[in-house]
């Protein structure tokens, strides 16, 4: 007898593997953890109004910016700005909410990186595989590091992400 209510049953995803090695395989990785050293000059991070597009002009089709939107004990990560190269491979995302353009468990992986990003206070390489709409075969590496708009609060993620689109062979 069906009750004319279909479940979903909820998928869980590996979480994006975390380090603070900070050991770049892509050189504009390494182009953009040195800008936001160089930004932070010996704070724990750089301010929004240090970030300077036109200083930045090579790391700039791999940069996005995720505002976090705090309320009532939740958080929301907005992409505030977001990379052509993350667009290519999850669609257009800037200034969308990204639990309207992203799967549950694609968001879940995001969120989680984020919040780690958030608890160690300090810039982290990501890396794992897509798995955005199977897009399975597409390695990513990521640079997501602190951003403030004051100086006090981490409110942005400055976020920089390499892919891999080498398609599987058929």
């Amino acid at each position: 007898m069906s009750t004319g209510n279909v479940q979903r049953r909820a998928i869980t995803l590996p979480p994006i593997a975390l380090d603070a090695e900070l050991d770049f395989n892509h050189p504009a990785l390494n182009e953009g953890l040195a800008y936001w050293r160089e930004k932070a000059a010996g704070r724990a991070m750089p301010c929004l109004s240090d970030i300077r597009p036109e200083e930045i002009p090579g790391i700039l089709p791999y940069l996005s910016l995720f505002e976090i939107r705090r309320a009532g004990g939740a958080s929301e990560i907005f992409p505030r700005l977001a990379a052509p190269k993350m667009e290519e491979v999850f669609g257009p995302l800037h200034q969308k909410p990204l639990h309207t353009v992203l799967a549950p468990e694609i968001l879940q992986r995001w969120e989680g990186a984020v919040r780690t990003v958030i608890e160690m206070g300090a810039p982290l390489r990501g890396a794992g595989e897509v798995l955005h709409e199977g897009k399975s075969f597409i390695a990513a590496e990521l640079l997501l590091a602190p951003l403030s708009r004051t100086g006090g609060e981490i409110d942005l993620i400055f976020l920089l992400s390499h892919f891999d689109l080498s398609p599987p062979s058929a």
